[in-house]
């Protein structure tokens, strides 16, 4: 809702950067948003193009975001939080769609998240980050059943399982750092179990776990003791 101005017409607000960027003629320009609603999947988009934002749903309201996005053919799709706010019916509508988007456009799509959930049904490639800093990426599976980092074990196992039978939801205590005045070494060591001095202090270079994996903790020195991922998150593909 606050994306979208509540004074102007969907139609405009789609033919504003066509005009501005694409240098298209109001006529063309209109056909072209039309084109866009119909490929977002809004229903009748002759006539929903002329109607203002509150006569849509919160996820028709995305999708006409999403077709603002894509009006001028970008490479890269950055999503930040798209299924906040959306029940999990409408949440998975608008993932369906950005899949779909992605194959017929080949836009490549950033997903900005903290729903794991939607991480695991949409990504290929995955950055976790903590404080500022990527501290590990990998491939979907690799971040989700062979995770390194000690943040990426509390992300993952405070997502609830359903097979799990507790009344406690897992949670990592502590709280993030001050970004105005950040760490010397890693951001995460004041709330990380495994913390050693050399943590505090310094931050930590990436260790090539595979090819397409890496992170940034000193328990990947080969001088570090051994700590094995907590049972929590499923590892080795449980």
């Amino acid at each position: 809702m606050t994306a979208l101005n509540p004074t102007m017409k969907i139609g405009k607000q789609i033919m504003e950067g066509l005009i501005k960027h694409q240098h298209m003629a109001k006529h063309d320009a209109r056909k072209r948003a039309v084109e866009l609603l119909k490929l977002v999947g809004i229903p009748n988009p002759e006539s929903r193009v002329d109607e203002y934002p509150h006569q849509f749903s919160g996820g028709m309201r995305q999708r006409v975001v999403i077709a603002i996005a894509l009006a001028c053919n970008p490479k890269v799709l950055i999503a930040d939080e798209p299924t906040t706010a959306l029940d999990v019916t409408i949440q998975a509508q608008i993932l369906d769609l950005m899949r779909d988007l992605q194959k017929k456009t080949g836009t490549a799509i950033v997903l900005i998240t903290h729903d794991l959930g939607v991480v695991a049904n949409l990504a290929d490639r995955v950055a976790v980050m903590y404080g500022g800093k990527v501290i590990e990426t990998g491939t979907v599976d690799e971040i989700f059943y062979q995770p390194k980092h000690p943040y990426t074990w509390g992300l993952l196992s405070s997502m609830p399982k359903l097979h799990a039978k507790t009344d406690k939801l897992l949670a990592i205590p502590g709280s993030p750092p001050d970004l105005s005045d950040p760490p010397k070494g890693c951001p995460f060591a004041p709330r990380c179990p495994h913390a050693m001095k050399v943590c505090v202090g310094h931050m930590p270079e990436y260790t090539k776990v595979s090819e397409t994996q890496k992170a940034a903790c000193w328990l990947l020195d080969d001088r570090a003791p051994r700590v094995s991922p907590p049972e929590t998150i499923g590892v080795g593909g449980e």
